[in-house]
Order: structure tokens, then C-alpha cells, then sequence
């Protein structure tokens, strides 16, 4: 791809790129010091942390479908801004929370608003691309996103520290209101679908979609094992001796190796098919859980770390890729959000199995289970089959 067909490609895209930057800057502001603001700063229990971020994950898989539907239906402009509106009421209401009822109300607004947002920019990106382009396009704008993410995660320390947690969260409450005038300037897409086209339900559609049904089998396996060792990568680095100093360096270079690989993957699919590279995520991803496992100090983690964040980037863009060139009729924000939705909710009880497998055998037995659950996914993604790719 030349210069200026890149350039042309990506220019649209931009405006949702800034956006979402400014997103996940916001969200990163918080939630990287969230868990020890509840449990050190108010006193939560264990299970009133769970409770609260259950509710969270829970508003955030719920909201993807109708987002995807409507974008489809109305335009993701309107999407976005609902999204962004709804985000930012809800942070302000997490300033205010001092108990766990009200910590879980404000999660629900705030997982609802940013599942909107989220959902229709992808819907955004990717129709932007067309199928051909999908995985440049939308690898463009996801890793404007964890760009937020690194420099988010980099900055909440710094701001909690100088301006105390009830300023740092009026903060990322206005980081995405003051960013909200990039939307009048969003080309929106041409493509629109009808509400009788998208009256599809749930379960008939996955029982009609080829694609979309083996998409889930092969990544609800997938988040199941992700989510399962997800909490115990922070608890492994503790435990072989890493200080919260170190344990930041691991997180920030596993996010860098992440936003410095998605736009190379992105394009690759675009070239060898998107298929293979999925597949070969989700293989690959169990071979760097394991490698992590196995680490035994700083430098061997930030090894292992930057393996993962380069696993990590194959995922995104090939998935969307792989549901815009199967749409067909239906419309691919319905099928991005339908798809969201199956994995998400699927990988909710997930860590709690990771904890009792924990309590049984330790924390090894964590990531060979993840290993092997994540595993039994990939023969289901080799099956998909849609145009050019075998």
C-alpha cells in the first residue's frame, strides 16, 4: 500500500481515532487505580470489589448489541455522542459513591455509556475501511485507543497523587465531554441498514450466521481461558517479588508492544486473511500465558510481557475483518455487537472459576487450565469460511 492510498484510507477514520484516544485516556485515568481506591481508600470487602466490577462488565457486554443495532440503523454519530454522554454522567456519579449500592449503580452508567461508545466507533472503522480495508482502518483507531490506555495507566498515579481521587475522577468525566465536538466533524458512513433488516433476534441469528456462530464457539473459549488468568497476572508478579513500581513497568510495556504491533497485524490480515491470524492469536495466546507462568524476575517478565502484547494485537482487527467480509445482508454493527455480547457475557463467571482453581492447585494451575480451555477454540475458528479465504 502506497503513502498516499494509506493517507486516504486512514483520513476518515481520524476524528473517531482522536475520540477514541481520549476514551481510553479518560477510562485508564480511573480504573487503573480503581481496585486498590476501593478495597485501601473506602474499605470495600473482597466481594463487594467483585460485586462492583461484576455490575460493570455485565452494564458494558449488555449495551454492545443495541449499540451495534442502532449504528446500523441511525448512524454511529448519534451512538457515539449517547455514549460519551452517558459515560461521563456516570463518572461523576463514581466521585460521589462511598458504598458499594451506589459504587455498583455508578459502574452500571458508566460500563453502559463506554460499551456505546466503544461498539459504534468499531462499527465506525470498520465500515470506513470496506471489507478489503477493514484490518488497516480499524487497527488505526484501536491503537489510537491503547495509546489512551498506555498514557492513561501512566498519568492516574501522578493526578491522584496531586489532585486526590474525587478530582481525578472529575477529570476523566471531562476528558470525553471537552473531546465531544470532534463528532460534528465525522464523515458518517453511507451505508445504513433498516430496522426490519436488523429485526433478527438473538438466537436466530447465531443459529442463521455460519460465521458469526463459529466466531463465538472459538472466542467464548477464548475469553473464558483469557479472563480466567487475567487477574492472576498481576498476582504472579507479586508473588516472584516484583515491587507496584515494577509491576507498572510490566504493564506499561506489555500496552506499548501492544499500540506499536496492531497496525503491522492489522495490515497483514488485510493481506493473508484475517482467518489465520485469529486463529493464530488464540494459539499463540496460550503459548505466551504459559511462558508468562514460568517467569521468575523483572527482566524475564517484561520478556514475556512484550510476547503478549504482540499476541495480543493480532486479535482485534482480524475479528472485525472476518465479520465484515461475512455480513452479507445483515448489518455488521448488529453482528460486531452480537458477537461482543456472546463473549462477553460467556466470560463473566470466569474469574471465579480461576480462584477456586486456585485454591485447589495453586497458581500454575491457573494458566494450564486457560491454557487448555483456550485451546478447544481454535479448530473452531480454522472452520470459518467466508469469501477468499480457504
Amino acid at each position: 500500500m502506497g503513502k498516499e492510498e494509506f493517507k486516504s484510507l486512514i483520513a476518515p477514520t481520524v476524528p473517531v481515532a482522536v475520540l477514541y484516544f481520549l476514551m481510553n485516556f479518560s477510562a485508564w485515568l480511573w480504573y487503573a487505580l480503581f481496585g486498590k481506591y476501593l478495597v485501601i481508600d473506602l474499605g470495600f470487602s473482597g466481594e463487594e470489589l467483585g460485586f462492583v466490577m461484576m455490575i460493570y462488565n455485565l452494564s458494558f457486554a449488555i449495551s454492545t448489541f443495541p449499540a451495534g443495532r442502532l449504528s446500523d440503523m441511525i448512524g454511529s454519530k448519534k451512538v457515539l455522542f449517547s455514549g460519551i454522554i452517558i459515560y461521563s454522567i456516570g463518572i461523576l456519579f463514581m466521585a460521589y459513591s462511598l458504598n458499594a449500592s451506589s459504587m455498583a449503580f455508578a459502574c452500571m452508567v458508566t460500563g453502559f455509556g463506554e460499551g456505546l461508545f466503544l461498539t459504534s466507533a468499531t462499527v465506525h472503522a470498520v465500515k470506513s475501511g470496506g471489507v478489503r480495508r477493514v484490518g488497516t482502518t480499524y487497527g488505526f483507531v484501536l491503537s489510537a485507543g491503547i495509546l489512551g490506555e498506555v498514557l492513561g495507566s501512566l498519568m492516574s498515579g501522578y493526578v491522584k497523587e496531586y489532585l486526590g481521587s474525587q478530582l481525578l475522577f472529575f477529570a476523566s468525566s471531562a476528558v470525553p465531554l471537552i473531546s465531544s465536538p470532534f463528532i460534528v466533524v465525522i464523515r458518517e458512513e453511507s451505508q445504513r441498514y433498516s430496522s426490519k433488516k436488523n429485526s433478527t433476534g438473538l438466537l436466530q441469528l447465531l443459529k442463521s450466521h455460519a460465521v458469526l456462530r463459529l466466531m463465538a464457539i472459538g472466542l467464548i473459549f477464548h475469553a473464558i481461558g483469557y479472563n480466567m488468568i487475567s487477574p492472576f497476572i498481576s498476582v504472579h508478579a507479586g508473588a516472584v517479588g516484583l515491587s507496584d513500581k515494577d509491576i507498572g513497568i510490566v504493564n506499561f510495556t506489555w500496552l506499548l508492544s501492544m499500540f506499536l504491533t496492531i497496525l503491522p497485524w492489522s495490515m497483514l490480515a488485510d493481506r493473508i486473511g484475517s482467518k489465520f491470524v485469529l486463529a493464530g492469536h488464540v494459539f499463540l495466546s496460550s503459548i505466551s500465558w504459559i511462558t508468562y507462568a514460568y517467569t521468575g524476575d523483572l527482566l524475564s517478565l517484561i520478556s514475556a510481557a512484550v510476547f503478549m502484547g504482540i499476541v495480543g494485537s493480532m486479535d482485534l482487527p482480524s475479528r472485525r475483518r472476518l465479520l465484515a467480509e461475512s455480513a452479507g445482508g445483515e448489518g455488521i454493527g448488529t453482528l460486531i455487537g452480537a458477537l461482543d455480547l456472546f463473549t462477553m457475557l460467556s466470560s463473566i463467571p470466569a474469574p471465579i472459576f480461576g480462584g477456586a482453581i486456585y485454591g485447589l492447585g495453586g497458581l500454575r494451575a491457573v494458566f494450564w487450565v486457560g491454557f487448555v480451555v483456550n485451546l478447544i477454540g481454535v479448530p473452531f475458528l480454522l472452520k470459518v469460511r467466508v469469501h477468499g479465504e480457504g
